[in-house]
């Protein structure tokens, strides 16, 4: 009888841990199932964009609306692809003009910006506080403040038509630098100060120590640069004005003006436009959510 009372809470002990490994499992299982449901239905428009373009335009806006398409017509693709609107202006051009600039100013605010980082976060002079509040402040102006401006200027210096008027004006961002500060103050002081005691110069920190360890935030300032001048629309709307020279983002207004009726067509340049930022997000995206992590760390 003693053996039997002394096995009973044993027993009972590993029945609640056996229901309490059911109950963890169940919960996460829950939890993933309601973030695939969210993740579907969050993705479901741009699913049925891209079927939308190996459709037929009575079959995009017949209702109730077909998933799948009776015929898939991908010689749609190869239209938009072989669009040509003269002086240049081609689908394959449209898409260097925007990957071009994407690649320069995101890696030129990433460069320029993890510099003036760097000062700020790492180095002491005179009047510190106060430059890094005014470059704060700037983040505070609206962009149709600067706007006439800013064409006046590039006006002036002659570079309207030219990927200088959008390259000059991207090389360096409030936005970045903030970004990439907040990320250097995290990293403690004492390997800047073992780098120092071996002798190393304020560059040779910056580059062995300082970049190596902050790839995740010069990454999400990277993606996020990359993205923003990708779908950027108005500045190059004002600047750029000849279609060799046109973004995707200009180029697809134009072409969604000529084919308004052809809703198959219009979602192929969307597709075009899209997809690109999808890939390199998917690619990087581990470091694009560490870098944001990061970042306000440390204030």
């Amino acid at each position: 009888m003693k053996e039997k009372t002394l096995k009973r809470p044993i027993t009972s002990r590993g029945e609640k841990h056996t229901i309490s490994k059911i109950h963890k499992k169940i919960k996460v299982a829950l939890r993933y199932l309601l973030l695939i449901i969210i993740g579907f239905i969050m993705f479901l428009p741009f699913i049925m964009a891209f079927f939308g373009t190996v459709k037929t335009d009575k079959e995009i806006t017949a209702f109730p609306p077909k998933f799948f398409p009776e015929v898939w017509h991908w010689e749609n693709w190869a239209r938009v692809w072989n669009t040509d609107l003269g002086q240049g202006g081609t689908f394959p051009r449209w898409l260097f003009n925007t990957a071009f600039l994407a690649i320069t100013v995101a890696i030129a605010q990433a460069i320029f910006g993890s510099m003036a980082a760097y000062a700020f976060a790492r180095l002491k002079f005179a009047g510190r506080k106060l430059v890094f509040n005014f470059m704060l402040a700037t983040m505070m102006i609206p962009g149709a403040v600067t706007l006439i401006p800013a064409y006046v200027l590039v006006s002036k210096l002659k570079l309207i038509n030219t990927y200088w008027s959008l390259i000059l004006p991207g090389i360096v961002g409030a936005g970045s630098i903030f970004m990439l500060t907040q990320f250097f103050k995290s990293i403690p002081d004492e390997l800047e100060e073992a780098a120092i005691i071996d002798g190393a110069s304020h560059m040779q920190i910056f580059r062995m120590v300082i970049i190596p360890l902050a790839r995740p935030a010069i990454l999400t300032v990277l993606i996020l640069q990359f993205q923003g001048m990708w779908n950027a629309f108005l500045t190059p709307l004002l600047y750029l004005n000849s279609p060799d020279k046109y973004v995707l983002n200009v180029a697809l207004s134009i072409f969604q003006q000529q084919y308004k009726t052809q809703w198959n067509l219009t979602l192929v340049g969307a597709m075009f436009n899209a997809i690109p930022v999808l890939i390199l997000f998917f690619i990087f995206s581990r470091y694009y959510i560490e870098g944001v992590a990061y970042a306000g760390i440390k204030g």
